[in-house]
């Protein structure tokens, strides 16, 4: 009995942890172990976000900004002898298909996307101490990069108040009157006052006057007012190769198709290349290193019997975005400002007659309680249901699932203030697996 679901519910987990939190695309599952000696199997999934927004404050852009994307994964299960076994495995573990497109000189976020992949291997050897206890670990192998581009008003606004503020706060020390006295004049407004300056807003027009009086910042000012329609700030994270660990243990009991596993996945880190590009810094691409580590995390999966060809499945996984940062040299701040996920999944499986197996899931992700999130992923919690099935035709297993989620609502931030907002949005996966037993 507690062999008969796990091809299923890999394939309906695969859909629904697709819309997963943070940047979470796999889950990062290791129930492949668990299969018999000489099992083959190949996953995708392919994802459909409806994500939709509107600016705040009235700049009146409108935005559909999540791609569709395809997950792929596999496995190769083997066992030395009646104790040792190990799994080969094969994810896409995290990712980002964004792009905000409206026009960045009229809109908050207009032009702003991420293009982020990444592609992992792993080794996990399971020794098995008795028939209830196992551990299992080995190591991950893991390639991510991509390309980042933050434009719009909202960025514009940001990018260019930190500057003028940084450039003023620096000339006012060496004893620059002008610089001291605008300082004095904006005094705590100085955040929002410099913003207005950076987009050439008409309330702040004194004030830009008096900055251009300065060659040195009427230069600076001339940039920051062309970030918009010259591309924004971009860069190229450069695919890199990172190691990581794996390791856990297992409880079983087999007579009630009972089993509880608990998986660790270390953070894997990343020693790379940035090539950031913007007018801000003199328009051409500047090179520098570049690191960042994707997040450790924690999967938690049961199933047991609660009746004849009934399981009941559960599941918890936590990923630490919160410690995920990416801070190119030039621009000098996070790309990834991302709170950590909590995501449950409550799920029932049930064998029809020997080749047919159905499976319900429900899942859960807690929204974070912060009042903006990032643009690179504009939503806030989520809840979403799984249906999937499994045949079986002798050493043959197709499986196939659907999900939907309805993704929480949000309000997209740039320097922890709102500019877009995202309600009623959702998306659709769907998973097909197969797996053979040679």
């Amino acid at each position: 009995m507690n062999r008969f679901v796990l091809a299923a519910v890999a394939t309906t987990v695969s859909a629904g942890t697709a819309v997963a939190g943070g940047l979470d695309r796999s889950g990062q599952s290791v129930a492949a172990i668990f299969d018999p000696a000489n099992t083959l199997s190949f996953g995708l999934s392919y994802v459909q976000p409806d994500l939709t927004g509107a600016d705040t404050g009235g700049t009146g852009g409108s935005y559909d900004a999540g791609g569709d994307y395809a997950n792929f994964g596999w496995s190769f299960t083997n066992a030395v002898n009646d104790r040792f076994s190990y799994a080969i495995i094969g994810d896409q573990p995290f990712g980002a298909d964004i792009l905000y497109n409206d026009d960045p000189t009229a809109s908050n976020l207009g032009g702003t996307k991420a293009d982020l992949s990444s592609n992992a291997v792993s080794f996990i050897g399971k020794y098995r101490f008795s028939e209830r206890f196992s551990l299992f670990g080995g190591l991950r192998a893991e390639r991510a990069g991509g390309e980042i581009t933050l434009n719009g008003l909202a960025y514009q606004a940001a990018l260019g108040a930190r500057g003028l503020g940084q450039a003023l706060s620096r000339a006012a020390a060496s004893g620059d009157p002008l610089s001291a006295g605008v300082l004095q004049s904006v005094g705590a407004s100085a955040p929002q006052a410099l913003a207005g300056v950076a987009v050439g807003s008409p309330q702040t027009q004194a004030l830009e006057q008096q900055l251009r009086s300065n060659p040195s910042f009427a230069q600076s000012l001339d940039a920051i007012q062309a970030f918009t329609s010259t591309g924004g700030y971009d860069v190229v994270i450069e695919q890199d190769w990172g190691l990581g660990l794996t390791f856990g243990a297992a409880y079983e009991i087999p007579e009630i198709a009972l089993r509880l596993a608990v998986t660790y996945h270390s953070e894997v880190t990343h020693d790379t290349t940035g090539n950031e590009t913007s007018i801000l810094f003199g328009g051409t691409t500047l090179s520098n290193d570049l690191s960042f580590a994707s997040p450790q995390s924690v999967n938690i999966e049961f199933q047991t019997g609660i009746a004849e060809d009934t399981l009941l499945l559960a599941g918890l996984r936590w990923a630490d975005w919160g410690d995920f940062d990416v801070i190119p040299k030039l621009l000098g701040s996070d790309l990834a400002n991302i709170d950590d996920s909590y995501r449950w999944s409550l799920g029932v499986a049930r064998r029809f007659n020997e080749n047919l197996v159905g499976l319900a899931t429900i899942i859960y992700e807690k929204d974070r309680g912060t009042d903006t999130v990032t643009p690179l992923g504009p939503t806030d919690g989520q809840i979403g249901v799984s249906l999937g099935a499994r045949y079986t035709s002798g050493n043959l297993n197709i499986s196939g699932g659907i999900n939907y989620t309805k993704l929480g609502d949000a309000y997209a931030g740039v320097a922890n203030q709102p500019v877009a907002l995202f309600e009623d949005n959702s998306a659709i996966g769907i998973g097909l697996k197969v797996a053979y037993e040679f």
